[in-house]
């Protein structure tokens, strides 16, 4: 499957787990932080996400990429 995220929208901790688990459709029981991200992306069949706005991520964006990346998950910035 291949999924897009709004870098936007993962610059601050709060705000990005929630996102995240929408976007995803992570269940109930996440943990919103890194490692449950971590748990939970690793556990799907994910091709590519592509990343809105890659330019303006800040902050927890980039805590974000490289739970992405540590996963090997192809991605695209855009």
């Amino acid at each position: 499957m291949e999924y897009t995220i709004d870098a936007l929208r993962v610059n601050e901790r709060k705000e990005a787990h929630e996102y995240l688990a929408e976007v995803f459709s992570f269940p109930e029981y996440y943990g919103k932080n890194l490692d449950a991200l971590f748990d939970c992306l690793g556990e799907m069949r994910i091709d590519k996400i592509t990343i809105l706005n890659s330019e303006k991520g800040e902050n927890y964006f980039y805590s974000v990429l490289d739970v992405i990346n540590d996963l090997g998950i192809e991605t695209v910035m855009e």
